[in-house]
């Protein structure tokens, strides 16, 4: 398994519309991607801070949906004038 992790600070008064952003455009994409075992949007909105963790099935599946997923991540940051690096990870343990 794969694990993606997108941190990111913003202005406070930003993350309710990053959030209504990431509704409209990038969540839809994840809901239809084969292979997306879970999705958490994590947010701190007094500190203005988000966490993204994504659960893939492969590094596969996650080059599968690349090119619909990536423009549409760009899409969204670009309205925020933000650049959060995307780390990827391997899944080493898990506990369900």
């Amino acid at each position: 398994m794969i694990a993606r992790v997108l941190r990111v600070d913003v202005q406070p008064e930003q993350v309710d519309d990053i959030l209504s952003a990431y509704r409209e455009d990038v969540r839809p994409i994840h809901a239809a991607a084969a292979g997306l075992h879970q999705h958490y949007v994590l947010v701190d909105r007094a500190a203005g801070h988000i966490e993204i963790i994504g659960i893939w099935e492969s590094a596969r599946s996650v080059a599968d949906i690349a090119p619909i997923l990536e423009p549409a991540r760009q899409r969204l940051w670009s309205q925020f004038a933000a650049s959060p690096p995307l780390e990827v990870y391997e899944v080493a343990d898990e506990l369900r």
